[in-house]
């Protein structure tokens, strides 16, 4: 009978946030031997498409998505090679970001220990080069599977291709929809790892009086760390930190350095030392916490009263609901500081 997908499907209770009206056509990808046939069903109605992995990322539109909802659900781990000082993985796009970290700690290998309780699907990670306590997937990856829409092909990309940056790649810009993640290899290390240079957690280890930690006790540090700080998306429906820290020029973040000596600032010695390029990483969240705005409510959402990135859902919010609050912090953070903020989250609009 060829292709048949589901119709009507509901989208909110797909994503964390839980904000979203309906998919005209839905189905579930376990396998990249699909994806050919699918994009000929698409292109045979003459439909649009939006990919979905785990919905951690997502905040979809209130209307009506006409066209086809993909969601990447593809499995698979395997170790490719191995050397005394690393050894080279595989992952499958569907699964569970958190759950391949704790694996991989399992299997004694670094690189991704302080990436640990990031919510979402392994096929996420590259699209937006998820990060956290000074580590980036693009440290790692050494490729991408992906599927080729332009091409109706399964081909692989380079670190060098993915055109890693700061919360982006070229998922997200200069190759926006072309193409479907369907698989990671990582090149992870043996060697003793080191405390992630971030004032939370090493302030953990010194209280512990721990110098030298393993892989476990790290992923045990960020964990605990960030459940001290993030909201449970099952209790409090989120997407995490919701806005990007800004990278901004000399002149702008000396002069708020200047004028507010507590500012926090990525990495913290950058007060001193600026990026490459000159440029200087300050905290968002601090610049929203600054102007008294944790807490915040409009309706149906807020802003978390503990940590100021975290934006909610009350209950029964829209996308419209939410982009109120967005434009409200922006337009106050632009004001007072002379800087736009960005949203994480893939913002999709229908």
């Amino acid at each position: 009978m060829g292709f048949q997908p589901q119709q009507n499907v509901d989208l909110a209770e797909l994503t964390t946030f839980k904000i979203g009206g309906q998919a005209a056509f839905y189905t579930v990808v376990t396998s990249a031997d699909e994806l050919p046939e699918i994009f000929a069903w698409l292109k045979q109605n003459s439909l649009p498409h939006l990919v979905l992995s785990g919905g951690s990322n997502t905040i979809f539109g209130d209307g009506i998505f006409r066209g086809l909802v993909i969601k990447i659900s593809i499995m698979g781990f395997a170790v490719l090679s191995e050397s005394e000082k690393s050894a080279v993985i595989t992952v499958g796009s569907g699964e569970d970001w958190d759950a391949i970290v704790a694996k991989t700690i399992d299997l004694k290998l670094g690189g991704i220990e302080a990436l640990s309780g990031i919510p979402g699907m392994c096929g996420a990670a590259p699209v937006q080069n998820i990060g956290a306590y000074g580590q980036e997937i693009k440290d790692t990856t050494l490729s991408v599977e992906v599927f080729d829409t332009d091409n109706s092909v399964v081909t692989s990309l380079t670190n060098a291709e993915c055109e890693f940056e700061f919360r982006n790649s070229t998922f997200k810009a200069t190759q926006k929809d072309r193409y479907i993640i369907t698989a990671i290899t990582l090149k992870l290390s043996k060697l003793p790892p080191s405390i992630p240079q971030y004032k939370d957690a090493i302030n953990y280890f010194k209280e512990k009086n721990i110098s030298t930690p393993t892989l476990p006790q790290i992923r045990k540090a960020i964990l605990e760390i960030r459940r001290n700080k993030f909201m449970d998306p099952a209790v409090m429906p989120n997407a995490g930190s919701f806005f990007k820290n800004p990278i901004v020029a000399e002149l702008v973040a000396k002069k708020i350095i200047a004028q507010n000596p507590d500012v926090k600032v990525y990495p913290e010695d950058t007060k001193i030392i600026p990026l490459e390029g000159g440029n200087y990483k300050i905290a968002a969240g601090w610049l929203i916490q600054n102007l008294g705005l944790k807490g915040l409510e409009l309706e149906k959402v807020r802003v978390d009263p503990n940590h100021a990135l975290v934006l909610e859902n009350k209950g029964g919010a829209t996308q419209k609901d939410l982009k109120q609050l967005v434009s409200k912090i922006q337009d106050l953070v632009t004001k007072k500081y002379g800087i736009t903020l960005e949203a994480e989250p893939v913002i999709v609009e229908f």
